[in-house]
């Protein structure tokens, strides 16, 4: 499982670099996705983290959201 652990290290990687850009609702995205994957990789253990998981990834989406709204409306 090295991509996994590569995807969330370049998530949160990201995430820093967009935060010291100032653009908090890009790396609050990445953030989601990365804590999310995290969340994922430790539900095989423990099943409540998925609806979490879930919550990140939705997080992830309306960031996503946001940033496509903004920059073509």
């Amino acid at each position: 499982m090295v991509s996994r652990f590569t995807v969330i290290a370049l998530a949160f990687i990201a995430a820093v670099m967009r935060a010291s850009q100032g653009a908090w609702i890009e790396a609050t995205g990445l953030a989601g996705l990365g804590a999310g994957l995290v969340c994922l990789k430790f539900a095989k253990d423990r099943p409540a983290l998925k609806p979490v998981a879930i919550a990140l990834f939705v997080v992830t989406g309306l960031s996503i959201a946001v940033v496509l709204i903004r920059q073509y409306f």
